[in-house]
């Protein structure tokens, strides 16, 4: 039986709408005072078990001479691979009525973390509840992410994401502030 025909698993039948390829059609990052643009691939797949599986390639963009300064997919002359992501979104295989939702995740940065929170129809808000580090990463050190996620009301086809982070040059009173706002565009269903 080919994958593509294995069946969601029951747990996850909620959060279906995630499933596809999604190309950003706006990604704006911000960090340390500086902001850009940048394209994004999230590929979110399943092979039937209790979890989802997610892929978000990032790539830094050399536009086009006399090309609009936001990045998209139709102008860029060279796409430069630039941060990558893998993790897995997990809902209770026990409880198919429970909205709780993990999201594990690793990226290329060195960074490893558990991110947890609740689905609520068509979006959802995870945040980190452990968070470790490659040895080597330079500070400032992450220390809170939080990502939204929201399927856009009247177009199925765009997704929301913002992720809102923490680092350790910040105080402990400050609120995270907006790391990633990125726009989605579903271009494929597998």
């Amino acid at each position: 039986m080919s994958l593509s025909k294995v069946p969601v698993h029951k747990c996850l039948e909620k959060l279906q709408w995630l499933l596809g390829v999604w190309r950003s059609e706006s990604a704006t990052i911000q960090l340390e005072g500086k902001s850009f643009a940048y394209l994004s691939e999230l590929k979110c797949e399943h092979v039937g078990q209790p979890n989802f599986i997610l892929h978000i390639n990032a790539f830094n963009v050399q536009p086009l001479p006399n090309s609009d300064p936001l990045s998209t997919w139709s102008n860029a002359k060279e796409l430069k691979p630039f941060h990558r992501e893998m993790g897995f979104l997990r809902v209770n295989p026990k409880d198919e009525t429970s909205t709780n939702i993990s999201y594990l995740n690793v990226q290329n940065v060195g960074l490893a973390n558990v991110e947890e929170g609740n689905i609520d129809g068509q979006s959802f808000i995870v945040k980190t509840q452990s968070i470790g580090r490659s040895c080597f990463n330079k500070d400032p050190s992450v220390r809170l992410l939080r990502r939204e996620y929201l399927l856009d009301e009247k177009d199925s086809n765009i997704l929301y994401v913002k992720v809102f982070m923490s680092t350790s040059r910040m105080d402990d009173n400050e609120k995270p502030f907006e790391h990633l706002t990125i726009q989605y565009r579903k271009v494929s269903n597998e």
